[in-house]
């Protein structure tokens, strides 16, 4: 599979984000509406991407390459519970949010929830708004 470039797809990203804003107020709003992107959208924006390269849908260069589709080997008869769990992530769920989901729904499936978890990390991708900022195109 191809390996993506995470900065490239979050500046686009950012780009079309400008372009909708400076067309929303008839004027280019420049930098701001890059801002405005990186404030609201970043975080979920970088947990969707790292979501896909643990399930194996895309592979970001700039993710660890050991860890893609690690989420589908480890736990493959379990594929309507990742996709659940994914899906709290992407909304923003964090680790206490999930388990308490489990602990409701899923309960006789705790401590596997709780080992998907450990392999999802979501802390280690909680990566500020500056992590952006400070980044450079590949090759610079």
């Amino acid at each position: 599979m191809a390996h993506e470039s995470l900065f490239l797809e979050a500046v686009a990203e950012a780009e079309r984000h400008k372009y909708l804003e400076s067309e929303r107020v008839g004027r280019d709003i420049g930098t701001d509406a890059i801002d405005d992107w990186q404030r609201r959208h970043w975080t979920l924006w970088l947990r969707h991407r790292w979501l896909e390269h643990l399930l194996g849908i895309r592979c970001w260069e700039e993710l660890d390459a050991g860890r893609f589709g690690r989420l589908r080997s480890l736990f493959p008869d379990h594929e309507a519970l990742l996709a659940e769990i994914a899906d709290l992530v992407r909304r923003g769920a964090e680790n206490a949010d999930i388990l308490w989901w489990a602990a409701k729904t899923h309960l006789s499936e705790l401590p596997l929830v709780e080992s998907i978890l450990t392999e999802v990390r979501i802390n280690e991708i909680r990566c500020s708004r500056h992590c952006f900022i400070f980044a450079r195109f590949p090759g610079d």
